[in-house]
């Protein structure tokens, strides 16, 4: 055990998590039930039932809990569901598609700005958010709107942005998420927080083991189908949590391309690390190619780290990358004493 992990039994470590992170984090499985059942009230409109296309706007946070719910709509959805990052929608949006708007605050101006292109298309709206002019907007226009229940930076409320859109997702069949599906990830999540959660001491914790091992390299995080949401998510908790450069991939794309980049890498080898997000649920030909960049990596001295997220469900092997990403990308920002939860960075940008 490094020294650098040993400090995270600290007291004066932990308490530098001054917004609460671990608190929410740990917390992550019990709110996604909460979320659920809250998410009983939504009413979609008659018309989203003939959607010929689901688009779902968002950034950051609200961005992930899209990339959550395409995955999960992947194997049942007999009409696309795609994810829109920016300020304008695809040219295809029209009276036949479905838009859910979606922004934590109700101010985000990509948001804002997808609802208003949405609206002057003629797309049936949906928007989820905790207010703003957004929240305002749709009650004007008369839009259907789901008022999220959660107080927290938006991701640390994932489960909340995730719960409405799988519930939507049933009422119009594009998913098939029970609430028994959501209770056993909620006991799938909080099995795996005693083990990784911060009153686990680090010998016997291995999340803090790998964030003491990927404090001050830069980390490739990388998986495959279903998990690679989850592995952009754990790369932008290093980067907001963890404060920290990091960077994810998808195979099979990677074995196309990323791994190339191998042939000058062992000049920085004490610089990166790799992570791999593994499934049982992956085909034998991906989890061949999973364990073949893995070897092409070590090969060239890079360190290698693999997690398992434990099969069950789709999502409570979601739930399960999730809550490796949130520990240990909080227990790096620890590390590097910082509080976790500030993002003065983004905040500069938005100004």
């Amino acid at each position: 055990m490094t020294a650098a992990g040993a400090t995270l039994d600290d007291a004066t470590c932990l308490a530098r998590d001054h917004g609460g992170m671990l608190e929410h984090i740990s917390s992550l499985g019990a709110q996604l039930e909460v979320a659920w059942q809250q998410s009983a009230t939504l009413e979609p409109p008659t018309a989203a039932a003939e959607a010929r296309e689901v688009v779902v706007a968002g950034i950051g946070g609200s961005a992930t809990a899209g990339d959550y719910f395409a995955a999960l709509c992947r194997d049942d959805a007999q009409v696309p569901v795609t994810v829109v990052r920016g300020s304008t929608l695809p040219n295809y949006v029209s009276e036949g598609t479905l838009a859910v708007i979606c922004s934590s605050s109700g101010d985000t101006a990509e948001a804002l700005a997808c609802y208003d292109d949405a609206w002057r298309r003629g797309a049936t709206l949906v928007v989820m958010t905790r207010g703003g002019r957004l929240a305002q907007r749709a009650a004007d226009d008369g839009v259907a709107l789901y008022r999220l229940h959660y107080d927290a930076v938006p991701r640390a409320g994932l489960a909340h942005g995730v719960a409405p859109l799988l519930r939507l997702g049933t009422m119009l069949g594009l998913c098939s998420v029970t609430s028994e599906t959501v209770t056993a990830a909620r006991a799938a999540h909080e099995q795996l927080a005693r083990t990784l959660g911060e009153r686990e001491p680090s010998v016997r914790n291995p999340a803090k083991q790998l964030a003491a091992a990927l404090r001050g390299r830069l980390t490739f995080v990388l998986a495959a189908e279903h998990l690679g949401p989850a592995a952009v998510r754990f790369k932008n908790q290093l980067a907001e949590n963890g404060k920290a450069l990091a960077a994810a991939a998808e195979l099979p794309e990677a074995a196309h391309n990323l791994v190339e980049g191998l042939a000058t890498a062992a000049a920085f080898r004490d610089q990166i690390a790799l992570v791999t997000v593994d499934s049982a649920r992956y085909p034998p030909v991906l989890e061949k190619q999973l364990g073949s960049v893995s070897a092409m990596f070590a090969e060239v001295g890079i360190a290698c780290h693999r997690l398992e997220t434990g099969g069950g469900s789709l999502l409570e092997e979601l739930v399960a990358a999730t809550a490796w990403g949130d520990y240990v990308s909080t227990y790096v920002g620890l590390l590097n004493g910082e509080d976790p939860t500030p993002i003065p960075r983004i905040q500069a940008l938005r100004q």
